[in-house]
């Protein structure tokens, strides 16, 4: 059921393929902070800062009097963001992204995958040399069903509900919208990427891993 599971989930699984196992975002560790600051601020946990506040606009803050999370990975999240009194939006993302867990944030979120039943763990070696992990789809009956709600917010112009809009905007952020959706079909790829941009530009946590992945890009071309 969608009710028990986190964006941050829903966001790599779709971000993984389902027979290779092979991680499809430039920055898996981006994508899964982006998912995680969306889950947060979907909770009402953190907001962006508006002009006329003490701190200067767009920045990051915890909301004091929110609920505590519950489900421990986005406590330990809200716990990171709770140490300052706010953030610019991409360095929390590169933050969030390095620090969670022991560095292994992605690797929880895997692992959690795998406990639902929904991949499993297949080792593999890069280039028959470098022993690493990929996360192969065991069930594709869950992330069928994101696959459809995403088609007919992407494809037949459905309102999409905040988690699935959250979603598109992610992917959308990540450099992934286009072929998530088109999975071989041939679709408008053009047109799926316009409608992320606009719902890109409803969630801003899903801009600040966008700012992440593009400064990012640019310190590797130096």
């Amino acid at each position: 059921e969608r009710g028990t599971m986190l964006l941050t989930e829903d966001i790599l699984l779709l971000a993984t393929d389902d027979t290779s196992g092979r991680r499809l975002a430039r920055y898996t560790d981006l994508l899964v902070a982006g998912g995680l600051l969306s889950d947060l601020a979907m909770a009402g946990n953190v907001r962006t800062t508006e002009p006329g506040e003490s701190v200067r606009k767009n920045r990051v803050v915890a909301v004091p009097d929110a609920a505590w999370p519950a489900d421990s990975l986005l406590a330990e999240a809200l716990t990171v963001i709770s140490r300052k009194p706010n953030w610019y939006l991409s360095t929390l993302v590169e933050r969030l992204g390095h620090k969670l867990v022991d560095h292994k944030a992605v690797d929880v979120v895997y692992d959690r995958l795998a406990q639902a039943e929904l991949v499993s763990r297949t080792p593999h070696r890069v280039l028959g040399l470098v022993p690493t992990t990929r996360w192969v789809s065991v069930d594709g009956r869950y992330e069928a069903t994101l696959y459809e709600q995403l088609d007919a917010v992407f494809l037949f112009g459905a309102t999409p509900d905040a988690h699935v809009a959250s979603l598109a905007a992610l992917l959308t952020g990540s450099g992934l919208v286009a072929s998530v959706i088109d999975r071989g079909r041939g679709v408008d790829k053009r047109a799926v990427k316009r409608r992320g941009k606009e719902l890109l530009k409803q969630y801003w946590p899903a801009q600040a891993m966008e700012r992440a992945f593009q400064n990012r890009d640019a310190a590797a071309a130096g």
